[in-house]
């Protein structure tokens, strides 16, 4: 069965090659100057334009050429095909995926599936899949499993600063001034298939506190990580991991730092950081 993810699943180019997982990549343009990889180089330079570039990046979702070659390459090897989208509130991916599949002449043995996540939660979700199907487990039998694991995969992040939410057009100019210098600090999250922000705190520490709140009564999936994404200061959720750590007894070497991609990443802007989980069934 090929499997076959965008780009906004911040799974590396390395992990989908040892996964055997197919990336359809979203572009990421400053310019004439693109960063459409996921690799730990590409991924520092974008991040660097981010914050030195006068241009906000220009996001899109992967060309119909792209599925389409992924597509007849099933095919010819007479595979079935899962294809794992970000979630349709925040992209054209998945509806763009439905109609190369239409358009393929192979539909029937395409599944496209929108998980409603995105970033690490959407990470998580393909890693899940690519196990199923490593356990022997049918495209109609994965599809159902999926379904039914997104929803117990959650997110909750804290953002550094409000200027790429202005930038992104997300909030007025004034609001992310202002924001800027009380020191808001939004939370953020994934909550049916829309990211959102529940909750606002002056500083940082108190942030922190909010999002802590979700974690108070989560009942933890132990044969998952506790996952810490973070767009450019590892630090930042370095420190978060062992102040979480230290409160809910969490065991450090069951945790995982991640780095987000450009896709979302654009938009949280640097600084941004949080935790992602995924609680029993």
């Amino acid at each position: 069965m090929m499997i076959v993810t965008d780009t906004a699943s911040d799974i590396l180019e390395s992990e989908a090659a040892e996964l055997g997982i197919r990336l359809a990549p979203l572009d990421i343009a400053f310019g004439d100057v693109h960063c459409s990889r996921n690799t730990p180089a590409m991924l520092d330079e974008f991040y660097r334009l981010l914050t030195t570039s006068d241009e906000f990046p220009k996001t899109s979702q992967p060309a119909p050429d792209t599925w389409l070659g992924l597509f007849r390459e099933a095919q010819e090897n007479d595979e079935d095909v899962l294809v794992l989208t970000m979630t349709s509130d925040i992209s054209g991916t998945y509806d763009s995926a439905c109609m190369a599949a239409r358009l393929s002449g192979y539909e029937d043995r395409i599944a496209v599936v929108d998980t409603r996540q995105a970033i690490i939660c959407q990470y998580i979700v393909v890693r899940y899949a690519a196990a199923q199907c490593d356990a022997g487990k049918s495209l109609r039998e994965v599809v159902e499993l999926v379904s039914e694991f997104t929803k117990r995969v959650h997110v909750h992040g804290i953002l550094g600063t409000l200027t790429y939410l202005r930038k992104g057009g997300r909030i007025p100019a004034s609001v992310a001034t202002i924001g800027n210098l009380l020191k808001i600090k939004p939370t953020i999250s994934i909550h049916d298939g829309e990211l959102v922000s529940p909750a606002k705190a002056k500083g940082t520490a108190a942030a922190k506190r909010i999002i802590w709140k979700d974690l108070e009564t989560a009942d933890l999936d132990p044969d998952w990580p506790v996952y810490f994404p973070y767009t450019s200061d590892r630090a930042a959720a370095e420190k978060l991991r062992d102040e979480t750590a230290q409160r809910f007894g969490l065991d450090i070497e069951n945790t995982r730092l991640r780095q987000v991609s450009g896709t979302i990443g654009a938009h949280l802007g640097p600084g941004a950081f949080g935790f992602a989980y995924v609680t029993k069934a």
